[in-house]
């Protein structure tokens, strides 16, 4: 269980989250919890059906249900019923967190390296040991938590949080509200290099772009995404990147994406919006992927893929098409041993006619 930042009435958590409270709606709430361990002064939330027996038997203080278990039968003290439990349980969970953040120490650390130049807006943290170079910017309200390093001339909009370990490396641009998770390397160079016909030698094309990030990005733990050669190499506003992924130089990603763990995405390659790229999808370089594509797991990318396309298999296929293929791969020991069958029965002794 996790404690609200102050108790609440289950009334209150109705007005709070825009739903309606039935039970014992006075009932005072001081913790979240999971719908099996939920206890009476917990809120918990019952928002798949798999876990319609938990939610029945649960004793938490206040369930919050959708619309159409309005009804089901609970041994909740109370329920508020709401559109989306999910996103109202986030509401909940979000007062914590803010709470969470709220206790760590104002100011700039004594043991932070601040350059004279930087600006620094209102209400910003600056923690133990980061770096903040010549010309940077950190907007109103960010947070920089330990071992944080942000490179000349980077700026990083309001309300941001970086956690320890996270590096923006020179003139790169971080949005408002921005969440970078630990380990997290933003304008790294990108993996430019041109290679001598006559020995085979290998020569760095220095990389002069940066990286933008827009508005209300997440970028997880131990996230590349390199600098441009030219430009930028951009990511927009509302998109959310899972650990361990990799943006080449110039790739662009576009609005309100999913980009899931282990996912890499070669250069200049241009990803649209609503886009779902999932865990250990690889996209070539050089292509468009259209808007509200989805990208299963370890599916890969080898040419543009059209708007609303689902792609599965490697190299990736539409998804039925992968799905009838994947069906005869399994029958093909079969298939094998019929072929086997007919040849003996043809005299042909297992001969193989030249393709």
């Amino acid at each position: 269980m996790k404690t609200l930042p102050k108790p609440l009435s289950v009334a209150e958590i109705a007005a709070l989250v825009g739903g309606k409270a039935s039970g014992e709606t006075s009932w005072t709430i001081e913790g979240v919890s999971e719908v099996s361990s939920a206890g009476p002064k917990d809120a918990a939330s019952f928002h798949n059906v798999k876990y319609a027996a938990e939610a029945a038997a649960s004793k938490a203080g206040c369930l919050l249900v959708p619309p159409q278990a309005a009804d089901a039968p609970c041994a909740a003290k109370a329920r508020v019923v709401v559109e989306d439990p999910q996103a109202a349980f986030a509401v909940l969970l979000g007062l914590i967190d803010a709470a969470r953040r709220a206790e760590i120490p104002a100011g700039t650390s004594s043991k932070a390296s601040v350059h004279p130049s930087a600006k620094l807006g209102r209400d910003v943290r600056v923690g133990d040991f980061c770096v903040v170079e010549a010309g940077a910017e950190i907007g109103e309200g960010t947070t920089l938590m330990a071992q944080v390093y942000v490179g000349r001339g980077a700026r990083i909009g309001r309300g941001g949080l970086l956690y320890p370990q996270v590096v923006v490396r020179e003139d790169c641009v971080l949005g408002e509200r921005a969440i970078v998770h630990s380990g997290a390397v933003i304008g790294a160079d990108g993996f430019g290099f041109t290679t001598s016909r006559k020995t085979g030698k290998h020569s760095k094309i220095p990389q002069i772009g940066n990286v933008v990030i827009g508005d209300d990005v997440e970028i997880g733990a131990n996230v590349t995404i390199d600098r441009a050669t030219l430009g930028s190499t951009i990511v927009e506003n509302g998109t959310k990147i899972d650990n361990l992924v990799q943006l080449a130089h110039n790739v662009r990603v576009g609005r309100d994406c999913f980009v899931v763990s282990q996912t890499g995405i070669a250069g200049s390659t241009t990803v649209g919006n609503n886009v779902i790229l999932a865990g250990q999808a690889g996209v070539a370089g050089h292509l468009r992927i259209g808007d509200g594509a989805i990208i299963t797991a370890q599916t890969g990318v080898m040419s543009d893929v059209p708007p609303k396309t689902t792609l599965f298999g490697s190299p990736g296929r539409p998804h039925r098409e992968a799905f009838k293929l994947q069906a005869l791969y399994g029958r093909l020991p079969e298939m094998a041993e019929r072929l086997k069958e007919i040849e003996k029965k043809l005299g042909l002794g297992g001969r193989r006619t030249a393709a």
